[in-house]
């Protein structure tokens, strides 16, 4: 009865609400815009992508948000893919689109459909799960959609919550409406993989009598693990294997207006100092205030690097996407932005790669930004006399440096294996 009334409040009032809403903040919201348009033609590329299935071979949906979540989602699929299980990715944003879309598995493996979405109305849920017919859904961290998850339950197709988490002020746990409303979709499904105890009780306040309710953990530590064993070694010229190399990763304004007077100086002090900046939007005008700001020093973009200068530059600016990841290979040293805004990007990056890492205050967002603080692998930095003490320290002593990258490595690789639970899980439910 309870399901039958949310159901209802949210198909006719809140759905069509919260539809109308998007379509108005379309209108000074650019990546909204792209999302809502890139629903156009679903059906009919839907279909094409489709034409190949084996109808004899179980296929897993996979449902993501964004970005960050098909991070998380990319190891339990590679090992669907190399189980020979079919795979099905949506999203909800661009980002996790574009990111899905640019995404490598081993062997040539790769999901058969990759699409948006379509919205949760009831009709079209039901259309899409005629087309997929799918013998597992699996969602990633918090993004569930009440009538596609209620429609698949009432089909008795397993669902799956993996790497899941329920925030301590989230109105799915502090309200009472919010309890009835999320507890008959956590009701719904079959298995909740938590990343941590403190998670996990709090779903069970949400669905005391939920019998599967478990500690997984975080299948990014996987991600990241796996990445770094395919990712190619960055081509970049010579002179850079000599040079203590820092990198700033997907840096904002906010961040450099820390960092970079710091920067400027440590260059003129240590010879054998080499930046790569790479901005989290490589923008015409981000990329030309980084050369204003450093137009003292010899600074070239990654684009447009000579192998054999003769003169080398002390900044490599990093004017594309898409290559941080494989830069973090020859860094000594990085900064992770984001974190004087909304939130540290990924730090898990770098230090997969053996990297101490310095952050700003933001930091909350990151499980795993606030673990390697508490191990003290990590620093954060609030103001620019506080980031320049951390890293003329670290470039001092470069011992110490290299063993905090080192014991930051041990820490995400003791974090490993989140998929392969989540993985085994499923299988037994589709088998």
């Amino acid at each position: 009865m309870t399901q039958r009334i949310w159901n209802l409040l949210y198909t006719w009032i809140a759905l069509p609400l919260l539809l109308a809403v998007l379509r108005l903040y379309a209108f000074k919201d650019k990546k909204v815009k792209d999302s809502l348009s890139g629903r156009h033609g679903l059906w009919e590329r839907l279909d094409q992508q489709i034409v190949h299935r084996n109808l004899q071979q179980p296929l897993v949906w996979f449902h993501v948000v964004s970005a960050g979540e098909y991070l998380q989602a990319e190891p339990v699929i590679e090992r669907c893919l190399q189980e020979g299980y079919d795979c099905a990715l949506t999203v909800s944003s661009v980002t996790g689109y574009k990111w899905a879309k640019r995404a490598h598995f081993p062997n040539d493996l790769k999901p058969l459909v990759i699409e948006f979405l379509p919205f949760d109305f009831p009709f079209n849920i039901r259309r899409i799960l005629a087309i997929l017919q799918p013998a597992a859904l699996v969602y990633v961290k918090f993004d569930l959609w009440p009538n596609l998850i209620w429609q698949a339950n009432a089909q008795g197709i397993p669902q799956f919550l993996i790497s899941a988490t329920l925030q301590p002020r989230s109105l799915r746990l502090t309200s009472a409406l919010g309890r009835s409303f999320y507890g008959t979709i956590y009701a719904c499904l079959d298995a909740i993989l938590s990343v941590s105890e403190e998670e996990a009780q709090r779903f069970r306040i949400t669905n005391p009598d939920h019998p599967n309710i478990k500690i997984a953990g975080d299948t990014r530590f996987d991600s990241v693990l796996d990445r770094k064993e395919r990712l190619p070694q960055p081509e970049l010229p010579s002179y850079v294997q000599d040079k203590f190399v820092f990198i700033v990763g997907s840096s904002w304004p906010p961040d450099e207006e820390c960092i970079f007077p710091a920067l400027a100086e440590a260059l003129r002090e240590f010879p054998d100092l080499l930046l790569i900046i790479a901005p989290h939007e490589p923008t015409t005008e981000h990329l030309s205030n980084t050369e204003s700001f450093f137009k003292d020093f010899k600074i070239e973009r990654f684009t447009k690097l000579e192998k054999t200068p003769k003169d080398p530059p002390r900044i490599i600016l990093i004017d594309t996407v898409g290559v941080l990841s494989s830069l973090y290979f020859i860094g000594k040293l990085a900064y992770v932005g984001g974190s004087f805004t909304t939130g540290v990007h990924n730090v898990m990056e770098p230090c997969v790669m053996g990297m101490p890492v310095i952050f700003g205050p933001v930091h909350y967002n990151s499980p795993e930004a606030l673990d390697l603080l508490e191990k003290k692998f990590a620093f954060t930095v609030k103001v620019p006399e506080e980031f320049r003490e951390i890293l003329f320290r670290l470039l001092q002593d470069r011992t110490s440096c290299e063993k905090l990258g080192q014991d930051a490595l041990k820490a995400i690789e003791a974090q490993g294996g989140a998929a392969e639970k989540c993985f085994q899980l499923l299988k037994e439910k589709i088998q």
